[in-house]
């Protein structure tokens, strides 16, 4: 109460309410095309948003166009597929903060994925990161509707400071989705590692009347219709159990294979006014802005959400998803074998560790 209070009188200042909009592509692999398609349709998008974030770097912050990667495998394909000097401007990009780019290296059913495996999945990010100095923080797992307890650990771990999730609502036996206890909390593990996690909850109607349901919030694209985003993240400001003046939509492309769209730019400047500011986001100002002003007195969760109701599908499979953890841990003779130098360094800093702990 105290905390809406203070919201209340810092808004009758004239301080506007902020609304971050943030645009990405959600990277359903293969579900739209073949690999050759997907990396070809990846790098296009990212030609597209380089020369748009660049082409509105003059405007005001707020308006300047920003593009979010949900998966580090965009960067990977895109310094594969283009020249160094291409190459390099996603760097330049990530650096000025208008591209970014998340640890895990895509969209996938982390939730059901072996812990090495988990990460192994953030090598990549890992070595962007040292390589060029990057500042990430971002790490994502998407769609699925449940999140297990252990996963916090080893985002932080790995240097993780943010997430959000967004769930289908869709052929899901979960329930409670719309009326979970904290939309932003502390997403924190057993061993008191967390990350700043964003889970809005999802509307009923999404679930029990697809075909009329408006609202978007706490879904993968939340800001698939940009006004309706806005409305949305208005009434959620205006619901007293969310006593905050910070809201997001993040999410456009859904599941198609290409997101090509300069909107985010014209919807902030067109929707902004004394009472709210739209921003473009690329989601790490959104989690910045939000820590500074109510990290302090933020909820925590360690709690299970479950392992993933979609991990039926592995079990059905037991072989064919028992041959990829065994391909997995075959990773560990293949770097023996080509980095000899590296592994028994490590291993030695293994076997120091457990001998001074016994």
């Amino acid at each position: 109460m105290i905390i809406f209070q203070l919201i209340v009188i810092t808004n009758a200042y004239g301080q506007p309410r902020k609304i971050y909009i943030a645009n990405d592509d959600h990277t359903d692999y293969m579900w739209t095309g073949d690999e050759e398609t997907y990396q070809k349709a990846f790098s296009e998008m990212l030609d597209y948003y380089i020369r748009l974030n660049d082409s509105t770097a003059s405007l005001p912050c707020n308006q300047q166009s920003k593009w979010n990667c949900d998966g580090s495998y965009w960067v990977y394909n895109y310094k594969k597929i283009r020249s160094a000097e291409q190459f390099n401007k996603i760097i330049r990009q990530v650096k000025e903060d208008k591209i970014t780019v998340p640890f895990n290296s895509m969209i996938v059913l982390l939730d059901a994925a072996p812990t090495e495996a988990t990460i192994r999945d953030m090598y990549y990010a890992g070595s962007l990161k040292r390589r060029y100095g990057l500042d990430l923080s971002l790490v994502l797992n998407m769609e699925d509707q449940v999140l297990p307890l252990g996963l916090s650990s080893l985002w932080a771990g790995s240097g993780a400071r943010y997430s959000r999730k967004g769930v289908c609502a869709c052929a899901t036996k979960v329930t409670g989705l719309e009326k979970r206890k904290n939309n932003i909390y502390r997403y924190k593990g057993l061993d008191n590692q967390q990350v700043l996690m964003k889970w809005y909850n999802v509307n009923p109607f999404m679930i029990t009347r697809r075909s009329e349901y408006r609202y978007n919030l706490g879904n993968y694209l939340e800001a698939s219709n940009h006004p309706d985003a806005i409305i949305d993240c208005q009434a959620l400001m205006r619901d007293r159990s969310y006593p905050y003046s910070i809201a997001a939509a993040f999410g456009k492309g859904g599941d198609h294979l290409k997101t090509l769209t300069g909107s985010f730019v014209k919807v902030a400047s067109e929707k902004s006014d004394s009472d709210y500011e739209i921003i473009v986001s690329n989601k790490i100002d959104y989690f910045k802005d939000f820590e500074k002003n109510y990290g302090a007195a933020l909820p925590s969760e360690t709690v299970s959400y479950g392992t993933t109701e979609w991990g039926n599908s592995f079990a059905s499979l037991p072989e064919v998803s028992a041959s990829v953890k065994r391909a997995i841990e075959k990773l560990r003779t293949a770097e023996a074998l080509h980095y000899p130098e590296t592994f028994h360094k490590e291993a030695g800093a293994i076997l120091h560790a457990k001998s001074i702990t016994k």
